[in-house]
């Protein structure tokens, strides 16, 4: 009996000897790491809507040493737009004017405008 046990125990411990050989090389993969979704286009309008509803808007959310170019917007009838939260028309959208465009690709939902700082102050688009 005791002969079985002291087998049993030596196998055990090669057992798990050989597995720790075996798996000692295998490292776990490295997790990715998530990337932030940009989900809206923040920047300055550049140019407004034309007969086709495509708002020209540069974006101000680059990375370092990027070269920024306009990013084309399309509009529809659905699109919201608001101006300090009220709600407007395309048509009083101005080049130079703070805006957050939701989402950032595709057709926008929705363009935010804000002509006021968080003092107050007014920031005047382009005339």
């Amino acid at each position: 009996m005791k002969n079985i046990a002291l087998t049993l125990a030596v196998v055990a411990v090669l057992g798990l000897m050989a597995c720790t050989i075996i798996f000692a090389d295998v490292a776990p993969s490295p997790r990715p790491k998530p990337t932030p979704k940009i989900t809206n286009l923040i920047g300055k309008i550049a140019t407004t809507a034309d007969e086709k509803g495509v708002v020209e808007v540069a974006p101000s959310q680059t990375k370092a040493g990027e070269k920024v170019e306009n990013v084309k917007v399309a509009t529809d009838d659905k699109t919201v737009v608001t101006i300090d939260g009220k709600e407007a028309k395309m048509g009083d959208l101005k080049e130079g004017m703070s805006v957050v465009v939701t989402p950032a690709k595709g057709t926008a939902a929705k363009i935010a405008v804000c002509t006021k700082t968080q003092d107050n102050t007014r920031i005047s688009p382009k005339d």
